[in-house]
């Protein structure tokens, strides 16, 4: 085995051969060799560590004929600040009831539409563990988060969603109880007796530093939308949480990603014209069945670049044809309406403000010899507002921003 880097002891052979056997149903399958590394950069990944490991084996002791494959493991191990929130969240089991069962059914609805990568092995001994075919070995890699995606991209991964919303509303009428058992919104789940409020500080110290730092440093800012920002810190979170848990019958409902940022997304281009041709989703472990709102909002406000956001009307627009076509195809009963999805889109809209303010700024944070993102960096009041600060200070974020908040005033989200 070569490895590089700090490289746990329980990624060996023997978790190999079993993740081998159970992806292949073959339980004769031989592991000759293998050579292992982390798979992302710092401040790529924050509720896991990530490893890639390129296998050499055999189909059987029978054959001298090697094989090759590339897997990567997803290891969520119950340590440091992450370990309780892991736990809280449900992460673990929601993302290998997602890759196990769910997402093979999604496919299958969607005529066999690529949705994410094969999973091959999970597991919770001797931690929590993911094993995954290497999307890389495929040909899919990651964009650059920082300068945000084009038209061409954004476009992509509305077609993508569509197709998975309107799979998962075929899905949602034979599975409901799945849906109800695994996808709610964790961070306000009422079964969980003791909650860590690590996620919610993060919410809300994040909205108290940008006010800190556009009052400080901002110029050309509406002191109007200042004053509102602060008036809305007090009832901040309360108002998250009516947004994500509001029951509504009025609408429809989907299974939602709910994490649609660049850093979970892959995307493969063309070797003859370099143009993107797909796109994979990665990280399924907050995914929550509500309205599509949810993700919408999300992808919209984190990931096209300031040219693209004056485009967010045409980007709806090739989402509902996708969901619209993937339900024709499949005969569904009922088909929403562009109403309904705009609709929709306004009933999710605080959730846009969210995003704008806790995640988008990680989206663009650059990577600096002095600060390395991490989760750690998240929680840690000292490093988090270190990290905060460097983030809501960078031009780019504020070209952005600032427009978006005017918006968000104009609408009235920012009111109490």
């Amino acid at each position: 085995m070569a490895a590089q880097g700090n490289i746990p002891e329980y990624l060996n052979k023997d978790l190999l051969t079993r993740s081998l056997a159970n992806g292949f149903h073959n339980e004769d399958v031989i592991v000759d060799t293998f050579e292992i590394a982390p798979a992302t950069a710092a401040g790529d990944n924050y509720m896991s560590d990530v490893f890639r490991i390129n296998v050499k084996y055999r189909s059987s002791s029978k054959t001298k004929n090697v094989e090759q494959i590339s897997l990567v493991i997803k290891c969520m191990p119950d340590a440091g600040q992450r370990g309780p929130v892991i736990e809280e969240l449900k992460v673990y089991e929601k993302e290998k009831e997602m890759f196990v069962n769910v997402i093979p059914e999604l496919s299958k609805i969607a005529n066999n539409e690529f949705f994410a990568a094969k999973c091959y092995y999970a597991t919770t001994s001797p931690e929590r563990m993911l094993v995954f075919h290497d999307l890389k070995s495929l040909n899919f890699t990651m964009a650059n988060r920082q300068t945000g995606l084009d038209f061409a991209h954004c476009a992509l991964i509305m077609k993508k969603i569509g197709k998975f919303h309107a799979a998962s509303m075929r899905f949602s009428e034979s599975n409901k109880d799945i849906l109800d058992k695994y996808f709610h919104f964790s961070m306000f789940n009422p079964s969980v007796e003791n909650h860590t409020d690590c996620i919610s500080v993060v919410f809300e110290n994040g909205l108290k530093t940008l006010i800190s730092v556009a009052e400080e440093t901002w110029t050309d800012f509406d002191p109007k939308i200042l004053a509102k920002m602060k008036k809305l810190l007090p009832v901040y979170l309360t108002k998250l949480k009516a947004c994500l848990t509001q029951e509504f019958d009025d609408g429809f409902k989907v299974l939602n990603h709910g994490d649609l940022w660049c850093n979970n997304m892959l995307f493969k281009y063309s070797k003859q014209s370099e143009a993107v041709e797909d796109v994979v989703f990665v990280d399924y472990q907050i995914s929550y069945y509500s309205s599509p709102g949810i993700d919408l909002n999300y992808a919209l406000s984190n990931c096209p670049d300031l040219e693209t956001r004056d485009r967010t009307n045409e980007l709806i627009d090739i989402y509902y044809s996708s969901l619209k076509d993937t339900l024709e195809a499949i005969q569904f009963s009922r088909i929403p309406t562009l109403a309904d999805v705009h609709h929709e889109i306004k009933r999710m809209e605080f959730f846009s403000l969210v995003s704008v303010i806790s995640i988008l700024p990680i989206v663009m944070m650059e990577k600096s010899d002095s600060f390395t993102p991490s989760f750690e960096a998240m929680i840690d009041e000292q490093m988090a507002e270190q990290s905060r600060k460097i983030q809501y200070s960078g031009k780019m974020f504020q070209k952005i921003v600032k427009p978006m908040l005017t918006r968000f005033y104009d609408r009235k989200l920012l009111d109490v």
